[in-house]
């Protein structure tokens, strides 16, 4: 008897409850009853086998009497190892434990559910981590996924300067149009989250942000659902419904300059302007359709010895601290295949070597010997700078009604070689006599 943990008995009629610890302080409470005592008397030795059941009732006269054993502690180890179920008297419930990761896992029963119930969801659990469909639990969110996955290639080297700079812009861009769940479990996030998000982006950011956006949002879920991490079971990004968002801000058009345009430049760069410390840098990034940072980035090194080709292979480019520096590849470098599609050897015409003897003819003092340097504060010339120059040319001079910029000229110079290549009647500008020679 030593598994009874009580007795209640109960008054029928009255409803009125008392409890026992034992079958002689039972016995003692009913000692004035002599057919009750008597049944418990002839029925004692029944009471072991009666008590393998958790919990049994049994009428004498007007009484109820129930019996309620112990819960076995000891735990009940499944047939396949891979799991066990014990009742806990302290929290009053049934446990499963189980092992994942190497680590020690429990599951607790739910207070609606019965023993039967729990034991199949036990059983359901250990058969998805047999099967490897189990999601374990947890609080990672796309913020912190992203946050961690452009550290890491920061890292590993994949991403330098300015474009690790871009990555974390883009992810800030995103806590803007995804802040009703950025910061959620992404286990816990929706597709209806996802197209909630659309209307802030479509609204405030321009189509090719929002490009970079949704490749990160992307990013996050493959990483989510990739074996090794098993956050999620797939990426619901993949859904045949869920659409891109299409940028509401019309994308702004760069027109090449008209060919008045061109020799009112032309002339205001050999002429008026001739003598600015920024004109050499223009007309160079104009005659061989160069990305500024690319023209910036040229070195004495990078002409050859009988100055017919000008290797350009690199550019300025910012650190992840906003400072310029000398970059050690073109902004078209692939750094998961090392192929630099921007790099080239652009010939030299007598327009661009004149630009070139010009400057080799200054001395070339920067460390770097770059054919540009601001000398004045020992630093680099940067984009911008010359930028603001051709901006403010421009004002002075009502060159063009419309902006005028460094991606402008790069554009007009590559528009002038497509339609020669396609026969349109062009000749290049640069070609003509120049007046003030």
């Amino acid at each position: 008897m030593n598994n009874l943990k009580e007795i209640i008995v109960e008054n029928i009629s009255t409803k009125e409850k008392n409890k026992f610890n034992t079958i002689n302080d039972l016995k003692t409470y009913f000692k004035d009853n002599s057919n009750v005592l008597n049944f418990i008397d002839f029925n004692q030795e029944r009471f072991k086998s009666i008590l393998e059941n958790s919990y049994n009732c049994f009428v004498i006269e007007n009484w109820q009497i129930a019996l309620i054993a112990k819960k076995k502690t000891t735990r009940k180890k499944k047939g396949n190892g891979q799991g066990s179920i014990y009742f806990d008297n302290t929290r009053q419930c049934w446990v499963g434990q189980y092992v994942y990761n190497s680590k020690k896992k429990f599951v607790y029963q739910r207070k609606v559910e019965n023993k039967t119930q729990f034991v199949t969801r036990f059983n359901e659990l250990l058969v998805s981590i047999g099967n490897g469909s189990y999601i374990e639990k947890k609080n990672d969110t796309i913020k912190s996924i992203l946050k961690k996955h452009i550290k890491q290639k920061y890292k590993d080297g994949i991403t330098k300067g300015r474009a690790y700079k871009r990555d974390q812009q883009t992810l800030g861009a995103i806590e803007k149009s995804c802040e009703n769940f950025i910061n959620k479990p992404i286990q816990k996030v929706t597709l209806d989250d996802l197209e909630s998000s659309k209307d802030y982006m479509k609204e405030y950011y321009a189509q090719s942000v929002i490009d970079k956006m949704w490749r990160l949002l992307f990013k996050a879920f493959s990483i989510a659902s990739s074996p090794s991490v098993k956050l999620i079971s797939c990426n619901i990004m993949n859904d045949e419904n869920l659409k891109k968002p299409k940028s509401n801000k019309k994308t702004r058009k760069i027109f090449p300059l008209t060919e008045k345009e061109r020799e009112k430049l032309l002339d205001i760069l050999d002429n008026q302007e001739r003598n600015h410390k920024y004109r050499n840098i223009v007309k160079l990034e104009w005659l061989t359709a160069a990305r500024i940072g690319e023209v910036l980035a040229r070195s004495r090194n990078d002409i050859n010895r009988d100055k017919t080709a000008l290797y350009i292979h690199n550019t300025l480019t910012e650190d992840e601290d906003e400072n310029i520096i000398l970059g050690e590849h073109t902004k078209t470098y692939n750094e998961k295949t090392g192929i630099d599609d921007g790099e080239r050897f652009f010939p030299i015409s007598t327009d661009v070597k004149e630009i070139l003897n010009e400057q080799l003819g200054n001395k070339l003092t920067n460390i770097y010997n770059l054919l540009f340097w601001d000398y004045e504060d020992n630093t680099f010339v940067t984009p911008n700078e010359v930028n603001s120059w051709i901006r403010r040319i421009n004002e002075k001079y009502k060159i063009s009604n419309k902006s005028l910029h460094n991606h402008r000229l790069r554009h007009d110079r590559i528009t002038q070689w497509k339609e020669a290549r396609h026969g349109f009647i062009c000749y290049s500008v640069f070609s003509r006599s120049r007046r003030g020679k």
